[in-house]
């Protein structure tokens, strides 16, 4: 394998000889060399590593793919890596159901709301399309609020909650860079790390909990069944919407705090 070579690395190391003793000063008591360590720690603060965002750090993962996913599993955790879209991120590794003894999560996820999960899947399939294209996804303000109008009966047809609720959802998605910053204001590119945290084989389960509560939204508007409370909306959803996107929750780094 060739060579990984940083003009501020004082170790030039091949990926073979990454867990040989790399010591980068006196008593340094690490043994990687500072490529690696460089990635375990991007992986360690999330939300994820790519090569959009760092080509560098994205190329010493690639060349120390095994030797990273040895020193991750000593902690308990498990290497996601998408190399076609470039992404990667570390979560919990998920212990053999025979094995006898408890593991511990090692990152903590906070629970997506209502209103976060109908807009992650959203966005999902606006990279589906994407890829179907072979193109990026950036998506206006306008065209996420048309969408998500379909919504506004969780918040109990309160715009002002709903709107509220969205702007907080929105702000989340930006923050744990799945949102991604483009030059024109209220136009975001979507990160390809959903592709990896939501496939497009988990959507389906998701996606009839949602359209239940849609339905259930237009049935009020014909004067039918009320649609549900607005706690009862985000409260079911997380139950039930949440039992089939366990991956959302457990893999978005970006919601974890290392326990």
């Amino acid at each position: 394998m060739s060579d990984i070579h940083r003009a501020d690395s004082p170790v030039i190391l091949s990926a073979d000889s990454a867990e040989d003793h790399a010591r980068l000063w006196p008593g340094d008591p690490g043994t990687l060399p500072l490529d690696v360590r460089r990635v375990l720690v991007a992986l360690l603060r999330g939300p994820y590593v790519s090569h959009q965002k760092d080509p560098l750090l994205w190329s010493a993962l690639l060349a120390h793919e095994e030797v990273v996913r040895r020193r991750l599993g000593d902690l308990l955790l498990d290497l996601a890596i998408d190399a076609d879209a470039e992404v990667a991120f570390s979560r919990n590794l998920i212990p053999d159901p025979d094995f006898p003894s408890p593991v511990p999560s090692v990152l903590r996820t906070a629970p997506l709301s209502f209103i976060d999960s109908a807009l992650l899947l959203h966005l999902r399939h606006l990279l589906l399309q994407g890829a179907a294209r072979q193109e990026r996804v950036v998506v206006g303000r306008d065209e996420i609020d048309a969408h998500m109008q379909a919504y506004v009966a969780s918040s109990g047809n309160d715009e002002a909650q709903f709107r509220k609720r969205l702007n907080a959802s929105i702000k989340r998605m930006y923050d744990y860079s799945i949102l991604l910053r483009t030059d024109t204001e209220d136009r975001w590119e979507v990160s390809s790390i959903l592709a990896l945290i939501l496939t497009a084989d988990e959507i389906g389960g998701i996606e009839e909990e949602y359209q239940r509560l849609r339905d259930s939204a237009g049935a009020t508007a014909d004067g039918g069944a009320s649609a549900p409370d607005p706690a009862d909306s985000d409260d079911d959803a997380d139950a039930d919407a949440d039992a089939d996107a366990d991956d959302v929750d457990d893999d978005v780094n970006a919601e974890k705090e290392k326990a």
